[in-house]
């Protein structure tokens, strides 16, 4: 079976009211834009097949925008024409590219290799209670409440009775002195 010619992919015009006027510019502008179109779906896509499909789209979404317009020549239907099927090009490539797998997290662990940290595993002798103990017990309840907990630092002031910017402060600065005493720099900005 032979493949469609640039005029038989301009069935979907339909029979509009504007139809008598918009068919055989549209029809022209096609057979214009055809041998690109075919090219385009063959580099981009890696199928020239694929171009029919795409083109009666494109031809669909122009035959819209001609019927807005009170008229139009065939290169403006032509550039019409080859901005929707370049768009029509540009959705199929992305779908395509979509990378979408359904079955279970176990399922994945098996196709995906184990990945390292992103940040080299803390010694045992810096845990929590070691780099904690030099702080005051209120200071370490606020610290553990906001960072622990994710809690507001309007909860974590109400908890602990005093103003919210006080505890913002006092946290800053014990966690500036826990960076400067394990040397690492603190945030810019």
């Amino acid at each position: 079976m032979r493949s469609p010619s640039p005029s038989d992919l301009c069935w979907v015009i339909g029979f509009t009211p504007q139809g008598h006027w918009i068919a055989p510019i549209l029809r022209a502008a096609v057979r214009a834009e055809w041998p690109d179109a075919q090219q385009l779906a063959a580099v981009r896509l890696g199928d020239a097949s694929l171009a029919h499909e795409l083109m009666e789209q494109a031809i669909e979404e122009t035959k819209e925008g001609l019927e807005a317009m009170s008229a139009a020549d065939v290169d403006e239907a032509r550039q019409l024409l080859s901005r929707h099927y370049r768009n029509a090009v540009r959705r199929w490539s992305r779908s395509e590219s979509r990378f979408i797998f359904r079955g279970t997290t176990t399922d994945i662990e098996v196709l995906s290799p184990p990945s390292a940290p992103a940040v080299p595993a803390v010694e045992a002798k810096l845990d929590l209670n070691t780099l904690l103990q030099d702080t005051p017990p209120a200071l370490r309840r606020a610290l553990l409440l906001r960072y622990g907990s994710r809690n507001r630092w309007e909860d974590v002031a109400a908890e602990l009775e005093k103003s919210k910017d006080a505890i913002r402060m006092s946290c800053q600065r014990e966690l500036n002195r826990i960076r400067k005493k394990l040397g690492i720099r603190g945030r810019s900005g």
